[in-house]
Protein backbone atom coordinates (compact mmCIF):
# COMPACT_ATOMS: atom_id res chain seq x y z
CA UNK A 1 0.00 0.00 0.00
CA UNK A 2 1.68 3.51 -1.25
CA UNK A 3 0.30 6.50 -1.11
CA UNK A 4 1.37 9.98 -2.04
CA UNK A 5 0.61 12.78 0.22
CA UNK A 6 3.04 15.49 -1.00
CA UNK A 7 4.96 16.11 -4.44
CA UNK A 8 7.17 19.91 -4.74
CA UNK A 9 8.96 19.19 -7.96
CA UNK A 10 7.79 22.14 -10.42
CA UNK A 11 10.97 23.57 -10.25
CA UNK A 12 13.11 20.78 -10.33
CA UNK A 13 10.83 19.60 -13.79
CA UNK A 14 13.05 21.68 -15.75
CA UNK A 15 16.28 20.76 -14.30
CA UNK A 16 18.53 18.31 -16.09
CA UNK A 17 20.00 15.56 -14.49
CA UNK A 18 23.55 16.63 -12.75
CA UNK A 19 26.29 15.05 -11.19
CA UNK A 20 26.11 16.84 -8.88
CA UNK A 21 22.61 16.25 -7.97
CA UNK A 22 22.03 14.04 -4.83
CA UNK A 23 19.44 11.50 -4.18
CA UNK A 24 18.29 11.33 -0.03
CA UNK A 25 16.26 8.69 0.55
CA UNK A 26 14.29 8.17 4.31
CA UNK A 27 12.75 5.28 4.77
CA UNK A 28 10.16 3.91 7.81
CA UNK A 29 7.90 1.34 8.04
CA UNK A 30 5.11 4.11 7.45
CA UNK A 31 7.14 6.72 5.35
CA UNK A 32 9.46 7.34 2.60
CA UNK A 33 10.82 10.43 1.82
CA UNK A 34 12.79 11.58 -1.24
CA UNK A 35 14.86 14.44 -1.55
CA UNK A 36 17.01 15.81 -4.72
CA UNK A 37 19.69 18.20 -3.36
CA UNK A 38 22.78 20.20 -5.32
CA UNK A 39 25.58 21.75 -3.92
CA UNK A 40 23.36 24.41 -2.41
CA UNK A 41 20.05 23.61 -2.58
CA UNK A 42 16.85 21.24 -2.15
CA UNK A 43 15.50 20.03 -5.73
CA UNK A 44 13.16 18.33 -4.90
CA UNK A 45 10.80 16.68 -2.14
CA UNK A 46 8.17 13.61 -2.09
CA UNK A 47 6.43 11.91 0.53
CA UNK A 48 4.89 8.70 0.65
CA UNK A 49 2.95 6.74 3.36
CA UNK A 50 3.80 3.22 3.40
CA UNK A 51 2.64 0.12 4.94
CA UNK A 52 5.28 -2.86 5.04
CA UNK A 53 2.24 -4.72 6.80
CA UNK A 54 0.65 -5.24 3.79
CA UNK A 55 3.41 -5.00 0.84
CA UNK A 56 6.83 -6.18 0.58
CA UNK A 57 9.19 -3.83 -0.35
CA UNK A 58 9.77 -4.69 -3.41
CA UNK A 59 6.30 -3.92 -4.55
CA UNK A 60 6.63 -0.81 -2.04
CA UNK A 61 9.36 0.89 -4.89
CA UNK A 62 7.62 -0.45 -7.58
CA UNK A 63 4.44 1.79 -6.87
CA UNK A 64 6.33 4.68 -5.78
CA UNK A 65 8.12 4.60 -8.89
CA UNK A 66 5.05 4.94 -11.01
CA UNK A 67 4.22 8.03 -9.00
CA UNK A 68 7.45 9.86 -8.53
CA UNK A 69 8.93 12.65 -10.84
CA UNK A 70 12.17 12.56 -8.92
CA UNK A 71 12.66 8.62 -9.33
CA UNK A 72 12.48 9.16 -13.32
CA UNK A 73 15.67 10.61 -13.30
CA UNK A 74 19.28 9.20 -12.63
CA UNK A 75 21.42 10.09 -9.54
CA UNK A 76 25.16 9.77 -9.07
CA UNK A 77 24.77 9.12 -5.25
CA UNK A 78 22.11 7.79 -2.96
CA UNK A 79 22.22 8.31 0.59
CA UNK A 80 19.54 6.02 2.69
CA UNK A 81 18.54 7.10 5.76
CA UNK A 82 16.78 4.33 7.92
CA UNK A 83 14.39 5.53 10.43
CA UNK A 84 14.00 2.37 12.05
CA UNK A 85 13.71 1.67 15.86
CA UNK A 86 16.19 -1.23 15.93
CA UNK A 87 18.86 1.22 16.72
CA UNK A 88 21.15 2.12 19.39
CA UNK A 89 24.01 4.26 20.24
CA UNK A 90 27.90 3.15 21.65
CA UNK A 91 30.26 4.76 23.14
CA UNK A 92 33.21 4.37 20.83
CA UNK A 93 34.93 2.82 23.73
CA UNK A 94 32.71 0.15 23.78
CA UNK A 95 31.96 -0.74 20.57
CA UNK A 96 33.66 -3.14 18.23
CA UNK A 97 32.60 -4.87 14.88
CA UNK A 98 32.05 -8.05 16.77
CA UNK A 99 29.70 -6.16 19.83
CA UNK A 100 27.06 -5.10 17.11
CA UNK A 101 24.82 -8.08 16.23
CA UNK A 102 25.02 -8.66 20.48
CA UNK A 103 23.99 -5.71 21.59
CA UNK A 104 21.32 -5.36 19.14
CA UNK A 105 19.94 -9.05 20.46
CA UNK A 106 20.15 -8.09 23.96
CA UNK A 107 18.08 -4.98 23.68
CA UNK A 108 15.88 -5.74 20.61
CA UNK A 109 15.54 -9.49 21.02
CA UNK A 110 16.49 -12.27 18.18
CA UNK A 111 16.06 -11.92 14.49
CA UNK A 112 17.27 -13.66 11.11
CA UNK A 113 17.32 -12.27 7.73
CA UNK A 114 19.19 -9.02 9.04
CA UNK A 115 22.25 -7.09 8.24
CA UNK A 116 23.77 -5.02 10.84
CA UNK A 117 25.43 -1.54 10.04
CA UNK A 118 26.96 0.99 12.08
CA UNK A 119 28.57 4.50 11.44
CA UNK A 120 30.40 7.09 13.90
CA UNK A 121 28.34 10.44 14.68
CA UNK A 122 30.42 13.44 14.26
CA UNK A 123 29.98 15.00 17.62
CA UNK A 124 31.93 14.93 20.44
CA UNK A 125 33.59 12.08 21.96
CA UNK A 126 32.04 10.58 18.74
CA UNK A 127 30.02 7.51 19.53
CA UNK A 128 28.61 5.13 17.30
CA UNK A 129 25.13 4.17 15.84
CA UNK A 130 24.71 0.74 15.43
CA UNK A 131 21.42 -0.84 13.67
CA UNK A 132 19.95 -3.14 11.84
CA UNK A 133 17.68 -3.61 8.71
CA UNK A 134 15.92 -6.84 7.40
CA UNK A 135 17.44 -8.01 4.34
CA UNK A 136 14.64 -7.82 2.65
CA UNK A 137 14.56 -4.09 2.50
CA UNK A 138 18.51 -4.35 2.14
CA UNK A 139 17.97 -6.50 -1.28
CA UNK A 140 15.44 -3.54 -2.37
CA UNK A 141 17.10 -0.95 -2.06
CA UNK A 142 20.35 -2.24 -4.12
CA UNK A 143 18.39 -3.33 -6.48
CA UNK A 144 16.54 0.44 -6.71
CA UNK A 145 19.34 2.90 -6.14
CA UNK A 146 22.85 3.12 -7.69
CA UNK A 147 26.10 3.43 -5.28
CA UNK A 148 24.08 3.50 -1.67
CA UNK A 149 25.51 5.05 1.36
CA UNK A 150 23.11 3.56 4.16
CA UNK A 151 23.00 6.24 7.30
CA UNK A 152 20.68 6.11 10.53
CA UNK A 153 18.10 8.89 11.27
CA UNK A 154 19.43 9.24 14.98
CA UNK A 155 23.08 10.07 13.67
CA UNK A 156 21.56 13.04 11.21
CA UNK A 157 19.40 14.50 14.11
CA UNK A 158 22.83 14.17 16.78
CA UNK A 159 25.29 15.71 14.38
CA UNK A 160 22.62 18.69 13.72
CA UNK A 161 21.90 18.83 17.08
CA UNK A 162 24.93 18.72 18.90
CA UNK A 163 27.45 19.27 16.18
CA UNK A 164 30.53 21.39 17.21
CA UNK A 165 29.03 24.02 17.40
CA UNK A 166 26.33 23.34 19.89
CA UNK A 167 25.61 25.31 22.90
CA UNK A 168 23.06 23.07 23.83
CA UNK A 169 23.07 22.17 28.16
CA UNK A 170 18.86 21.01 28.37
CA UNK A 171 16.31 19.81 25.72
CA UNK A 172 14.16 17.29 24.41
CA UNK A 173 13.33 17.17 21.21
CA UNK A 174 10.63 15.42 19.23
CA UNK A 175 10.17 14.90 16.03
CA UNK A 176 6.81 13.01 15.01
CA UNK A 177 5.63 10.92 12.04
CA UNK A 178 2.71 9.08 10.76
CA UNK A 179 2.77 6.46 13.77
CA UNK A 180 5.98 7.03 15.36
CA UNK A 181 8.71 9.83 17.14
CA UNK A 182 11.57 10.48 17.76
CA UNK A 183 12.90 11.72 21.37
CA UNK A 184 16.11 13.03 22.03
CA UNK A 185 17.33 14.11 25.39
CA UNK A 186 20.26 16.07 26.04
CA UNK A 187 20.60 17.04 30.03
CA UNK A 188 23.39 18.61 31.41
CA UNK A 189 24.97 19.47 27.65
CA UNK A 190 24.81 15.30 27.72
CA UNK A 191 23.01 13.11 25.72
CA UNK A 192 21.06 11.27 27.24
CA UNK A 193 18.32 9.45 25.08
CA UNK A 194 17.34 9.39 21.72
CA UNK A 195 14.59 6.67 21.04
CA UNK A 196 11.67 6.02 18.70
CA UNK A 197 8.16 5.61 20.08
CA UNK A 198 5.34 4.25 18.39
CA UNK A 199 2.25 5.77 19.28
CA UNK A 200 -1.75 5.73 18.41
CA UNK A 201 -3.03 8.77 20.69
CA UNK A 202 -2.29 12.04 21.74
CA UNK A 203 -2.48 10.14 25.42
CA UNK A 204 0.56 7.60 24.66
CA UNK A 205 2.35 10.82 23.32
CA UNK A 206 1.89 12.25 26.93
CA UNK A 207 2.99 8.98 28.75
CA UNK A 208 6.37 8.19 27.54
CA UNK A 209 7.18 12.05 27.95
CA UNK A 210 6.10 11.91 31.20
CA UNK A 211 8.00 8.92 31.74
CA UNK A 212 11.25 10.63 30.13
CA UNK A 213 10.91 13.79 32.32
CA UNK A 214 10.55 11.51 35.47
CA UNK A 215 13.28 9.00 34.47
CA UNK A 216 15.54 11.72 34.31
CA UNK A 217 14.58 14.19 36.89
CA UNK A 218 13.95 16.84 34.52
CA UNK A 219 11.26 19.55 34.92
CA UNK A 220 7.91 19.98 32.83
CA UNK A 221 7.50 23.57 32.89
CA UNK A 222 11.62 24.63 32.52
CA UNK A 223 12.99 22.23 30.44
CA UNK A 224 12.73 23.58 26.81
CA UNK A 225 10.73 21.22 24.62
CA UNK A 226 10.97 21.17 20.85
CA UNK A 227 8.64 19.85 18.67
CA UNK A 228 8.49 19.06 14.48
CA UNK A 229 7.71 17.11 12.18
CA UNK A 230 3.91 15.58 11.33
CA UNK A 231 2.09 17.59 14.23
CA UNK A 232 -1.07 19.35 13.58
CA UNK A 233 -0.88 22.34 15.78
CA UNK A 234 -4.35 22.93 16.37
CA UNK A 235 -5.20 19.18 17.14
CA UNK A 236 -5.12 17.15 20.67
CA UNK A 237 -1.40 15.71 20.27
CA UNK A 238 -0.08 19.74 20.39
CA UNK A 239 -3.15 20.59 22.65
CA UNK A 240 -1.99 18.35 25.54
CA UNK A 241 1.39 18.89 25.73
CA UNK A 242 0.84 22.45 25.08
CA UNK A 243 -1.28 22.19 28.87
CA UNK A 244 1.95 19.89 30.25
CA UNK A 245 4.99 21.41 29.26
CA UNK A 246 5.90 24.73 30.38
CA UNK A 247 8.59 25.83 27.76
CA UNK A 248 7.17 24.21 24.41
CA UNK A 249 8.22 25.66 21.29
CA UNK A 250 8.08 24.54 17.38
CA UNK A 251 11.36 23.82 15.52
CA UNK A 252 10.09 26.28 12.16
CA UNK A 253 11.72 26.02 8.64
CA UNK A 254 13.18 29.58 7.79
CA UNK A 255 15.56 29.20 5.61
CA UNK A 256 15.23 30.04 1.67
CA UNK A 257 14.32 26.33 0.17
CA UNK A 258 11.45 25.09 -2.08
CA UNK A 259 9.53 24.50 0.78
CA UNK A 260 8.95 28.33 1.47
CA UNK A 261 6.34 28.90 -1.14
CA UNK A 262 4.49 26.19 0.76
CA UNK A 263 5.11 27.25 4.20
CA UNK A 264 2.18 28.86 6.78
CA UNK A 265 1.94 29.91 10.64
CA UNK A 266 0.63 26.48 10.81
CA UNK A 267 3.00 24.30 9.32
CA UNK A 268 6.14 25.84 9.45
CA UNK A 269 7.53 22.91 11.70
CA UNK A 270 5.76 20.35 8.97
CA UNK A 271 9.00 20.05 7.03
CA UNK A 272 12.03 20.74 9.32
CA UNK A 273 12.82 16.76 10.06
CA UNK A 274 13.06 16.22 6.13
CA UNK A 275 14.95 19.64 5.38
CA UNK A 276 17.40 18.19 7.91
CA UNK A 277 18.39 15.44 6.81
CA UNK A 278 20.10 17.31 3.70
CA UNK A 279 22.23 19.56 5.66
Amino acid sequence: MVTQTLSISTPFDQIVTSHNNKLIIEISNYHIALIVKNDKNIEAFELYDVDTTKSNWQNIFAAIKNYSKILAKQYAQSIVYLNIADALIVPASKFSKESIEPYLTTVFGNSTSYKCESETIQIPENPITIYRLPLTLDTAVESNFKLTQYRHTYTKILENLLGSSSTIIEIIKVQFYAKHMIVTVVNNSTLQLIQSYAYNSAEDVIYYLLNIVQEFGLNVKSTPVEVSGLIDTQGKHFELLENVFGRLSLETLTVQSIFKEHLTVANAHYYTPFYNLSL
